[in-house]
């Protein structure tokens, strides 16, 4: 008969694993420790490494890598939720499929694959030495922004003057947006409505000369409530909400709201007539990051560290940076043409709060669902 553990004690297997994690953190913290000669020598002897990922750039980006160091790369392509689920079901099973991650929703990846140490962050060399402090945790591949778009064929001027418009009459059924309860970049961005309300309701009073009345919580929720009983075009595509909004000979056309300003590289050759609002307050859109860890038991930490240095490079972000909307926290990126730089951006758009995101998302989804048109 086995002596049972005492309460609390972990396991073997979650001991070596929490080892494990906590050297790979501080090798994130302070990548001088890494010779990396010899990681590069270790790498090699490894000779392939696993990455789970949400965008297709990845595999353009693995197969780049390998043939310049033939260290093969597999890339696995799933869903957000799927691939934080399946990283989160097999590191806690202690199957030791995957040795990188590339994801978006960071605030559900962090409670679920970060915080239970499952993941660590490692700040490889370019990105210590190239990427301002606030890039480095979690470790920012990229920037994506969203943007608010009209078609320029109908409307000469921008017809946007703050996010308030979107909930009056003349913009009744007419904005299309990706499903929030699909998108859990979308419950993120709108949770920086709640944090920041107070700006909100101040612009409500600016613009109509009186103070909002609400019967939601704040005037986050309350733009939520308005917005949604304004019958808004509920999308899953933002390439469609692009092509609806720009497409020529329309009389009426839709207006778009949150979609993906990569998007706009379309607009040569499908002959768009699509602009993004440069006049919406209190923010032109929203951003987010482009995430990468590393598992901590990766069975090729090695391979796993160089593909995370490569990926920090100007070269190792070509994939990403073949259209505007996407960029490096590397100051070395030319922007794409007709693109401004990211830090013109990062002035005019909101991000969001990760830990408030994470405790606020749940009232974004409720909200949505409460009052959603299907």
């Amino acid at each position: 008969m086995q002596t049972p553990r005492p309460t609390g004690t972990p396991s073997p297997v979650k001991f070596g694993r929490l080892v494990i994690g906590l050297l790979l953190l501080l090798a994130g913290v302070a990548v001088a420790q890494d010779d990396w000669a010899a990681v590069e020598a270790a790498a090699q002897a490894e000779g392939k490494l696993t990455v789970y990922t949400v965008t297709s750039r990845t595999v353009t980006a693995g197969e780049r890598f390998q043939e310049l160091t033939g260290i093969q790369v597999d890339v696995v392509r799933l869903g957000e939720q799927e691939m934080i689920e399946r990283s989160y079901q097999e590191s806690r099973a202690g199957v030791n499929n995957v040795d990188v991650i590339v994801l978006e929703d960071w605030p559900a990846a962090k409670e679920l694959l970060s915080n239970t140490g499952y993941f660590v962050n490692y700040v490889p060399p370019t990105a210590q030495a190239k990427f301002a402090e606030r890039h480095q945790n979690p470790l920012v591949l990229g920037y994506i922004n969203r943007v608010f778009g009209y078609n320029t064929e109908v409307y000469d001027e921008d017809p946007f003057r703050s996010v308030w418009d979107l909930t009056r009459p003349e913009f009744r059924g007419k904005v299309m947006i990706r499903d929030v309860a699909i998108t859990g970049e979308h419950q993120n961005a709108l949770t920086e409505f709640i944090r920041r309300a107070d700006e909100l309701a101040a612009e409500y009073e600016a613009l109509y000369g009186e103070p909002l009345e609400m019967t939601e919580e704040n005037a986050g929720l309350e733009w939520i409530k308005r917005f949604l009983q304004n019958d808004p075009i509920i999308m899953t595509s933002d390439t469609r909400i692009a092509e609806a909004v720009g497409t020529r000979g329309q009389d009426d056309p839709p207006f778009g709201m949150f979609y993906v300003y990569s998007k706009h590289r379309d607009i040569p050759n499908l002959d768009l007539a699509l602009a993004d609002s440069r006049s919406i307050t209190p923010s032109l859109g929203y951003y987010y990051p482009i995430v990468v860890q590393l598992s901590s038991t990766a069975q090729n930490v090695n391979a796993a560290k160089m593909f995370i240095e490569y990926l920090t490079t100007i070269e190792g972000f070509e994939p990403w940076a073949d259209s505007p909307g996407v960029y490096t926290p590397n100051p070395d990126q030319i922007p794409f043409e007709g693109d401004m730089p990211w830090t013109w951006w990062e002035e005019r758009l909101w991000g969001y709060d990760i830990d408030f995101a994470l405790m606020n998302r749940g009232q974004v989804l409720d909200t949505w669902q409460r009052y959603v048109q299907r």
